[in-house]
């Protein structure tokens, strides 16, 4: 099923259109472009505004509001600053990791903190209620649906016309959203991710530095999808093409394989580096699972039996002893 899944994606992007159906009859969704989002940006602004000027309160005065009402306060506030930033350090901090049980740790730990700042977050976005913000992004997205979908392959009969989606009931309105959702959410990052490292898509990996031999189109008319899956393309060609000794068991997860890939590198490098005596350099606290996972070995001995050897850990000397110094 995921195969299935993984090779529609991947025509989707290509073709830069999706088919599905709707009341009967056939539709084509139409993938947007960088220049489309710089519209609906400008479309927003313009709503934001005709809300403000009809008296809708920004997320700004509905806050101060909420204070004075003592339904939130500046702790909450600060919380959600402080959460944001601690999340963000987290995550900026796996980069520096070089033990897999170290970033398996600080993965679990990104996880749970981040739930918190959702959790808190969802908190004060159910307070607010509906502000000019909140307005303007609804608005947006029914501009999506307009500019998106289409009765015919060349996309020239729009769905609806602006005029016509103000006519259309709920029921419709609704099946509309659903069918936008899923199709916007069979295009997340981890699809992309995961199609890449499937193996019908290898063959496409070489030609993934060139936009006209990869689509035949110039990046900057590239759709959304088709520019992540170029850019994706090329981070995964690269961990490949650097690294022979990938553990199978991750050979298939984006996830995993950008961390063995952060985490190798800085253990080669590490593991490695001669200082000016001529001495070689160690990891303190490396399991053998951890010299496993960066696929690390000095002069044909693999570090992953010669740790085993010794219980598990190597030191200093022993790495000295393995280089031969």
């Amino acid at each position: 099923m995921k195969k299935t899944l993984y090779r529609k994606v991947f025509s989707d992007i290509v073709s830069g259109y999706s088919l599905s159906e709707f009341g009967g009859n056939a539709i084509y969704i139409r993938h947007l472009s960088t220049h489309d989002q710089v519209n609906l940006e400008d479309i927003e602004s313009s709503f934001y505004e005709s809300a403000k000027d009809r008296g809708l309160p920004t997320e700004e005065e509905a806050l101060k509001s909420l204070k004075a009402d003592h339904l939130w306060t500046q702790e909450d506030e600060d919380f959600i600053s402080r959460q944001s930033s601690y999340v963000e350090n987290l995550i900026k901090g796996k980069s520096h990791l070089i033990l897999k049980s170290q970033i398996d740790q600080q993965n679990k730990l990104i996880e749970e903190e981040s739930e918190k700042l959702n959790i808190k977050t969802s908190e004060k976005d159910s307070l607010l209620g509906n502000t000019c913000e909140k307005y303007s992004k609804q608005r947006v997205n029914d501009h999506y649906i307009i500019e998106s979908l289409f009765l015919d392959l060349e996309m020239k009969k729009k769905l609806f016309t602006e005029n016509e989606l103000d006519d259309v009931g709920y029921k419709s309105l609704h099946g509309l959203i659903e069918i936008h959702n899923k199709n916007f959410q069979m295009f997340s990052e981890d699809n992309i991710q995961n199609l890449i490292l499937q193996d019908f898509y290898y063959p496409y990996m070489p030609f993934s530095e060139d936009s006209m031999q990869f689509y035949g189109i110039p990046v900057c008319n590239l759709t959304h999808n088709q520019l992540q899956l170029l850019i994706y393309t090329r981070v995964f060609k690269n961990i490949t093409d650097r690294h022979d000794n990938i553990p199978e068991h991750i050979k298939k997860d984006p996830k995993a394989l950008l961390d063995f890939a952060a985490s190798s590198e800085k253990g080669k490098e590490m593991l490695h580096h001669d200082d000016d005596k001529g001495g070689a350099s160690t990891i303190i606290g490396a399991t053998k699972e951890d010299y496993e996972y960066m696929g690390v070995s000095s002069k044909g001995v693999s570090l992953h039996d010669a740790a085993e050897k010794k219980g598990g850990k190597l030191d200093m000397q022993d790495l000295m002893d393995l280089a031969g110094s």
